[in-house]
């Protein structure tokens, strides 16, 4: 059973991290805009038993596309966000949310986001700015110990750790405001 390790940490910046990036001779993997479609069944299923199904479409600044489909479990304890997780590669992009919905799963809704990659010490470091919810840094790695090294190397430590996923942020957000499901976008 494939396991997401990973801390989430909201940041006024991220100069320093990326500066501390750098500085280590950290590796760096790209640039993406991301679009990220949520979905769900029609009795809201997933959701409530705090699971997830999400398409991800990550564009270059050259325009190359890729999609993600990713089926997440219900997350762990708190602070460190540990759940099953599978990550599978899809093309041709354009044809992947049809397929998710003939399946008979109906879109929630999407946002969109800037990330920045890193690879340092086994773990993936994750700058990440959202429309209306801010900067955040999440690292991803192997085990708690990896990622909480990387945490504390970055310089990051004392960090509070950010213990809801974007897409319930997002989600409640629109909700709450009465927005439409495509109201998060650069």
């Amino acid at each position: 059973m494939p396991l997401e390790i990973e801390v989430k940490l909201k940041v006024p910046s991220h100069d320093s991290v990326r500066a501390r990036l750098r500085e280590v001779s950290a590796e760096f993997l790209g640039l993406v805009r991301e679009t990220n479609i949520f979905f769900d069944r029609a009795d809201g299923s997933l959701r409530k038993a705090d699971c997830g199904l999400r398409v991800r479409v990550m564009r270059t600044a050259d325009g190359v596309e890729e999609g993600l489909l990713t089926f997440k479990g219900p997350a762990g304890a708190a602070g460190l966000r540990v759940r099953e997780a599978f990550d599978v590669r899809v093309m041709p992009v354009e044809q992947v949310v049809p397929l998710v919905e003939a399946l008979g799963f109906e879109r929630q809704y999407s946002f969109e986001k800037d990330r920045e990659s890193w690879r340092w010490r086994g773990c993936l470091v994750e700058l990440d700015r959202l429309p209306v919810f801010g900067l955040f840094v999440e690292i991803e790695g192997p085990s708690e110990e990896a990622v909480r090294g990387v945490q504390g190397e970055l310089g990051l430590g004392e960090a509070k750790a950010h213990e809801v996923s974007y897409a319930r942020i997002v989600g409640e957000y629109l909700r709450r405001n009465q927005l439409p499901e495509c109201s998060l976008r650069f």
